[in-house]
């Protein structure tokens, strides 16, 4: 039996920025924290967390979809080079990394800017070499971001370089670990080419499993003399702009099944669409920005499912769902900083494969910073009320909340919602939409609206949250907007949208269960 956990999105921040122990001038401010799809001085409490639930259960390979790093700090990356080494060194697990968007910045890396704050509650401005220091801005030479050929030093050891245990190792370009070697010349807009890295790579860490782990970043050099970053796009812009790599893994692919190698791929975006169509869905709302970040279109679900590779794993959405097409099961792996927290266990043995879940629930001194919150919220106003927690999930439960509210509502809807969302009830939106009001509870929609939000992170599993009752009670309002057509942009039109996919994010365990059946024809003994 081989066990394989996988983790994703940890971005781990280090507060005291490779400072000596004891100092933590650099812990991020609670507003950023709010703002912000993850947290950011906990991520070290959770992290440590989940690698000590992998070590408790005996697992020593572990596969990490992508964002080690908090924005890909010099400091930040010795610091989680240093926590996995420690791991090595007294658990004897081994790690697999594959880049992210917020790992490293195409080859050059780029100076960054964050706010942090004082014991006192004081925010501060923190600027890179090369930013304005405007409106008092310190400057500090530790924030930006590594480019590649900075990032192997600190990872080397994380697949990206062959290790003398390992019975095969290669990358697109042959066997060398150099990143010289690990180039490509691609083609971009108006005919030009570019010289782009790439840190993909294929392991065979023990006899009979093959990790491919595909650097699916796209940096465009732009006219500016920078470059561009093209995760929002995610697989289709990796297929457009990489199309080596489709061919890599085709053959990669056909190698696995000549030699009988168990093939798990990895890479940071999902090569599937995971919200099954939610997407576009939003999209038909006008003033819906929901399309900024892209799933993958069916001509790149095809590209990718036609190399033959079975399953994928993938993080960056933070979302914890399983979605399959064209044959291609794609497993999104949840992050250890947002909400619902969790891993993955893939366990591969001569009966087939299982893949389980794994919640991080609780981190200790995830609460270090907590003072340091209180004391910003009283000078500056804020609500401190997501401080009054009992534990870690409590803690991201309210984060979560917040985000959904002064983010994802904003850019996923149109204003009009917002609007409806802060006022509206149950039972008012039942007489809008003419629905049948008998029994129906008094809940604010700003409540089933966090609801949406908790089913479609959790792929509708039970992670969410959500109670039997609320789950049958929205099933129902789903139902009854199934005939509906109404004038486009009205109140009535985007309360049918919501409610609509509301029943389908509902469906979201079952279509787990389907995709798993799948991957376990595909995934046949050996």
């Amino acid at each position: 039996m081989i066990r394989i956990a996988v983790l994703s999105d940890p971005h781990l921040h280090d507060a005291r920025l490779g400072r000596a122990a004891g100092e933590a001038p650099f812990v991020r401010s609670l507003a950023d924290s709010l703002h912000s799809t993850r947290i950011f001085n906990e991520s070290e409490a959770a992290f440590r967390a989940a690698l000590d639930a992998v070590a408790a259960e005996g697992i020593r390979l572990c596969i990490i979809a992508g964002d080690l790093t908090d924005d890909g700090q010099p400091a930040n990356w010795q610091a989680v080079s240093d926590l996995l080494r420690d791991y090595t060194r007294r658990h004897g697990i081994r790690f697999f990394a594959t880049p992210g968007n917020h790992d490293q910045w195409s080859m050059t890396g780029k100076p960054l800017a964050k706010n942090f704050v004082d014991p006192t509650g004081l925010v501060r401005h923190q600027v890179g070499e090369g930013l304005p220091r405007a409106n008092g801005a310190q400057l500090c030479p530790g924030m930006r971001m590594v480019g590649y050929d900075e990032t192997l030093p600190f990872a080397g050891h994380f697949g990206y370089c062959p290790q003398p245990s390992d019975l095969h190792w290669e990358t697109p370009f042959g066997t060398s670990p150099d990143m010289t070697d690990r180039r490509a010349r691609i083609t971009v807009e108006g005919g030009e080419s570019a010289l782009i890295s790439d840190m993909s790579y294929l392991v065979e860490p023990v006899e009979g499993l093959w990790l491919l782990s595909i650097d699916a970043n796209v940096y465009l050099p732009n006219a500016d003399g920078g470059y561009d970053d093209c995760s929002k796009e995610g697989w289709n812009a990796t297929v457009r702009h990489k199309p080596y790599l489709l061919d890599w893994i085709r053959d990669v692919a056909r190698r696995a099944a000549a030699g009988n190698k168990r093939l798990v791929a990895f890479s940071h975006y999902p090569v599937v669409d995971i919200f099954r169509g939610l997407t576009a869905a939003l999209e038909t709302l006008p003033g819906s920005r929901a399309g900024a970040r892209r799933m993958p279109t069916p001509d790149v679900v095809a590209a990718i499912a036609a190399t033959g590779i079975p399953l994928h794993f993938s993080g960056h959405w933070h979302v914890d769902a399983i979605a399959a097409a064209d044959g291609l099961v794609n497993v999104a792996v949840p992050s250890t900083v947002a909400y619902p927290a969790g891993w993955k266990c893939l366990e591969i043995g001569s009966g087939g494969m299982d893949i389980s879940d794994r919640a991080v629930s609780d981190a200790p001194r995830f609460d270090a910073w907590f003072a340091r919150y209180a004391a910003e919220a009283d000078r500056t106003g804020q609500d401190g009320s997501i401080l009054a927690v009992a534990d870690y999930r409590q803690f991201l439960d309210r984060h979560f909340r917040a985000v959904v509210l002064e983010r994802r509502l904003p850019e996923d809807w149109p204003p009009r919602m917002q609007a409806m969302v802060e006022t509206l009830r149950l039972p008012e939106i039942a007489d809008l939409l003419s629905l049948a009001q008998a029994g129906l509870p008094d809940i604010a929609l700003v409540d089933i609206f966090v609801d949406w939000y908790r089913l479609r992170e959790a792929g509708g599993g039970t992670a969410a949250g959500v109670s039997k009752e609320r789950r049958s009670l929205y099933a129902t309002l789903a139902r009854g907007c199934v005939d509906r057509e109404d004038p486009p942009g009205s109140d009535a039109a985007i309360l049918v949208v919501f409610l609509r996919t509301l029943g389908l994010l509902l469906t979201g365990d079952d279509a787990k269960r389907r995709s798993l059946d799948r991957l376990k024809e595909a995934f046949v003994p050996c």
